[in-house]
């Protein structure tokens, strides 16, 4: 089957509402990509973990994987692992955090397994603004494609729904301003949607410029 569009970026989120990693190829399971929104940011005091939605400071922290955990870093900081880690992003919120792992079959997502946009979608924004795990060229939009199955490389997932907007893609990240009118524009042109979700049918690979079909 003739591809209609290709992988052109892959992320993956290793804490939640922290900044991510770019990769070239990703292990993709039945809860979405190894690794992606596999920590989160609890509060110690409350039980919750945290979301930039409340706490906007997260963004302009960063998470990479290294082995079996991750390695923070917030601006202004050499990069820590393990209990410094949970230091250091305890001083960047003011309040007493740790990082905690999501258990079994858990990750900690708001929706879905993966999270798609198309590039041409995007128009000028930057696409760390909408924290996507996969960036597609070839088409104009994915709206049409809610109930079809498709094949990423040899991942085939089942599109449930158009990604509704919140307002973290308006919040400042590294070398991206605060841009409120991000929501404006999406409210008045897309229903406040840009992107879909999908869950996980049959795991596999991703390639950055792997094909895209309906499967």
């Amino acid at each position: 089957m003739e591809a209609w569009g290709r992988i052109s970026a892959l992320w993956r989120y290793p804490v939640k509402s922290l900044q991510g990693q770019r990769l070239r190829s990703a292990t993709v399971v039945s809860t979405g990509i190894v690794g992606d929104r596999g920590w989160g940011v609890r509060d110690i005091a409350s039980g919750a973990v945290l979301s930039a939605k409340r706490d906007p400071r997260l963004l302009l922290a960063r998470a990479e994987t290294v082995g079996e955990g991750v390695v923070v870093t917030v601006p202004g900081h050499a990069p820590v692992t393990g209990a410094a880690g949970d230091e250091l992003l305890s001083g960047w919120v003011a309040r007493a955090v740790r990082l905690d792992r999501a258990g079994g079959d858990f990750a900690f997502v708001d929706e879905a397994h993966l999270h798609l946009l198309a590039a041409a979608e995007l128009g000028t924004w930057d696409p760390r603004r909408f924290r996507a795990n996969v960036v597609v060229t070839g088409m104009d939009d994915l709206d049409d494609l809610v109930g079809e199955r498709l094949r990423l490389g040899s991942v085939v997932v089942e599109v449930d729904k158009r990604t509704k907007r919140c307002a973290m893609p308006t919040m400042a990240q590294p070398g991206i301003a605060k841009d409120s009118g991000v929501l404006r524009t999406l409210a008045r042109q897309r229903d406040l949607r840009l992107g879909i979700y999908a869950r996980v049918i049959s795991p596999g690979r991703l390639e950055v410029g792997a094909p895209i079909t309906i499967a």
